[in-house]
């Protein structure tokens, strides 16, 4: 595969790419995608669900993808909310924001990203306190700074966490 094809499935990966951890923030969950063979995982934190159903989670990445050229380090951050009923959950991504580094050979690149999405899925009890929820998401990240991609490309994946009550 090409340097160009690896960096550009890379960055498109980086849409979920979330958040720096703030401290004392516990991890409720995780996202996936892949992308051209590559799979991208980030953390989902400080899940909760407040009186009336109205959700919240932190996503944050912090990841070297290795490839067969070099590392792409990606890191970013967002909020995910929305709305419950206590049996589906769904809302917005936003306030995503990011970097991009993909280091090849004898050089490096660094980017930028900004997004938006949308996420929906089911929620269960699990005990008193804690539901468990899972589902999808889908949105655009816009890309800048980068020789090899530029403009919007669109993601999509799945997630899990645990939601204080």
């Amino acid at each position: 595969m090409r340097p160009k094809l690896i960096l550009v499935a890379v960055l498109l990966l980086t849409f979920v790419s979330g958040a720096t951890v703030v401290a004392g923030d516990s991890t409720n969950g995780s996202f996936t995608f892949t992308v051209a063979g590559y799979t991208v995982s980030g953390n989902l934190s400080s899940a909760t669900v407040a009186h009336g159903g109205a959700v919240q989670m932190i996503m944050t990445i912090d990841q070297n993808v290795p490839t067969s050229y070099g590392t792409v380090h990606v890191t970013g951050s967002g909020v995910w909310s929305g709305q419950t009923d206590f049996q589906t959950v769904s809302g917005a991504i936003g306030n995503l924001a990011g970097t991009i580094q993909a280091c090849f050979v004898f050089s490096c690149q660094n980017g930028d990203f900004t997004g938006t999405g949308t996420w929906s899925g089911t929620l269960s009890p699990v005990s008193d306190g804690e539901s468990q929820g899972s589902g999808i998401f889908q949105g655009t990240i816009n890309i800048s700074g980068l020789s090899t991609q530029n403009g919007p490309a669109t993601i999509s994946g799945s997630w899990t966490s645990t939601f204080e009550t």
